[in-house]
């Protein structure tokens, strides 16, 4: 008998606990306020302003694009594939052999070529034989085409058969002839290319560049003249001289 009612003391322990749970549990849903819903404001769509949105969309600090490089131009192509096939070139075993020897050689001949332009060497002179007639016999540094007697030394020159000096007294008096005209500006140890560059808006450019040429291969050649050869030169001279005149 008081074995039994141990359980059934539980039981009604159990239940006294749910009922009491339940009581509290709706007393405090009750003691909750319900919210009067008439009293609530409605909720208010707020939209930026346009002008300050337009803004922001042009800002910088707000590009976060990624700008496209424009494609390659011919020579960028070129130069790329140029490196492409040095790199593997020069990546491969065939490298070690042939290939470093010829680009060794490139090199050398490169920084020797630079050198000697640097040095101004006469590179013509330098690989050819002069013959004993070529040499100059009289000072070239102290000419001034305002004060050379053009006539009376080209009848000396020609009369000697110096025709490389002749050839040279030529040219020398076109210059003057140009400079007479405000077409060049002489000055001495100024180059033949700078009086080329300077007649390149006037139609003297092309036979003016030829007669150059000319002087250019008989003055620094360094071989001697024939009589036929300087008459040939000496006519593309006055052929100059002819279309100077028609334009002055």
């Amino acid at each position: 008998m008081p074995f039994k009612s141990v359980p059934v003391r539980f039981s009604l322990l159990f239940f006294l606990l749910l009922f009491w749970g339940g009581v509290v549990s709706r007393s405090a849903v009750a003691s909750v306020p319900v919210p009067d819903t008439a009293a609530v404001a409605p909720l208010q769509l707020r939209y930026p302003d346009p002008q300050k949105l337009q803004e922001l969309r042009e800002s910088k600090d707000f590009q976060y694009g990624q700008d496209i490089r424009p494609d390659m131009s011919f020579w960028e192509r070129f130069w790329r594939k140029i490196g492409d096939y040095l790199s593997q070139m020069l990546s491969g075993t065939s490298y070690d052999g042939f290939w470093k020897y010829v680009l060794y050689a490139i090199a050398i001949g490169t920084t020797v070529f630079v050198i000697l332009k640097l040095l101004q060497v006469d590179f013509v002179g330098l690989f050819s034989r002069k013959s004993a007639a070529a040499a100059i016999t009289y000072e070239t540094y102290r000419e001034n085409i305002h004060e050379i007697d053009f006539d009376a030394l080209l009848a000396e020159a020609e009369a000697q058969g110096d025709y490389r000096r002749a050839i040279r007294l030529q040219y020398l008096r076109t210059l003057k002839l140009l400079t007479d005209q405000g077409l060049i500006d002489w000055k001495p140890g100024k180059t033949n290319r700078s009086y080329v560059s300077e007649l390149k808006s006037s139609p003297l450019l092309r036979p003016f560049e030829r007669v150059t040429q000319l002087f250019e291969y008989v003055w620094y050649g360094g071989s001697s003249l024939d009589e036929q050869t300087f008459e040939t030169v000496r006519q593309s001279f006055r052929e100059f001289h002819q279309s100077f005149a028609k334009t002055a």
